[in-house]
């Protein structure tokens, strides 16, 4: 679960950094990643990376909750 608050916190943070803050990750990204205007359409691809990952993170924490469930649901009835 720790996990999975760690990976929505980034999220969000990240979401709010790329809409709140559009003028300095364009600085970042473009000094960072080279470029110019003719290839910032590249950068809403990075949310989306970003948010892919945190739906991978969130899928893999939710089928390790219900796999260790499992485990005890099956040492109970032992």
């Amino acid at each position: 679960m720790i996990a999975m608050k760690k990976a929505l916190i980034a999220m969000v943070l990240m979401a709010l950094l790329m809409t709140l803050g559009g003028g300095l990750i364009g600085m970042m990204f473009s000094s960072v990643l080279g470029g110019g205007v003719e290839q910032s359409y590249i950068y809403p691809i990075y949310g989306g990376i970003v948010a892919l990952t945190g739906v991978v993170v969130g899928s893999a924490e939710y089928v390790i909750h219900e796999i260790q469930e499992l485990k005890r649901t099956l040492e109970d009835n032992k």
